[in-house]
């Protein structure tokens, strides 16, 4: 089960990060001018303007090229994603000369990963299967993850500081730190340390372009440098709330089904 086992990893590490191998494209021009109240601005004031206007998405399906690179598995391929806003996730995975090898999709409570080529359906539930996913799949913040729609949490009273171009939010035990471009409203890197300081997970959002009327990243690089661990995402197109999204995986007959307790 050992090659079935990296599959579905591989798979499913590529839902919350990934793409870096597509080439440049010209973006469209993004806002410079930084806001007059620069430097100045609160916590509150900052969270304040990050939650504006994203609030109107509810969808999105975006063509994708996906890179992952750890110790166990490493991969380059193209993707179709389709996902509703605290809802479900579907990915349809391609490979050489275009080939669909795989099917995902992800429910609030449950995976399943259709192999294509090996005929297989693994599945499981979230909670138990924990221990095969990689964080922060299983929250429920999967949605502002993938689209760069992150928002410090306004319980905690973040320290704020500027330099030149950027803010810089920290909370109190300094384990969780956002740095945000005023002149776009948006967070362009996202921090997790443990309690001795070591960095457990960065996102870096970059690239932004303009979709329909909201700036948001082409490029996200997730990295998790205690596991050697590197995923990006590349969004060669995205298309915000399509009028319809289907997450059927379109089975075929004698597909073998797998929970994904027999995988540990």
């Amino acid at each position: 089960m050992r090659s079935t086992r990296s599959l579905l990893v591989l798979l499913l590490f590529t839902l919350l990060t990934g793409a870096g191998c597509a080439g440049t494209r010209k973006l469209a021009p993004r806002p410079t001018a930084l806001p007059d109240a620069f430097p100045n601005h609160t916590a509150a004031q900052i969270q304040e303007r990050l939650h504006l206007s994203p609030d109107t998405l509810f969808a999105f399906t975006a063509n994708a090229s996906i890179s992952v690179s750890s110790p166990t598995n490493s991969g380059q391929f193209n993707a179709r994603i389709d996902h509703r806003r605290n809802d479900s996730l579907y990915l349809s995975i391609r490979v050489t000369l275009g080939i669909e090898a795989a099917r995902a999709l992800v429910t609030a409570d449950s995976f399943f990963v259709y192999d294509r080529i090996q005929k297989q359906l693994i599945y499981g539930s979230l909670d138990y299967t924990a221990n095969l996913l990689p964080a922060p799949f299983a929250s429920t913040d999967l949605f502002p993850n993938l689209l760069g729609l992150l928002t410090p949490d306004p319980l905690i009273a973040w320290r704020v500081r500027a330099d030149s171009s950027s803010y810089y939010l920290e909370d109190p035990a300094g384990r969780y730190a956002y740095t945000v471009d005023p002149a776009l409203w948006r967070v362009i890197r996202y921090e997790e340390r443990s309690a001795s300081g070591m960095i457990i997970e960065t996102r870096d959002y970059s690239e932004f372009d303009r979709f329909q009327n909201l700036y948001l990243p082409r490029r996200i690089i997730f990295r998790r440098p205690q596991e050697d661990t590197v995923a990006s995402i590349y969004y060669r197109s995205l298309d915000l709330n399509p009028p319809a999204l289907s997450f059927d995986l379109r089975l075929r007959e004698g597909v073998r089904r797998i929970p994904a307790y027999e995988l540990q």
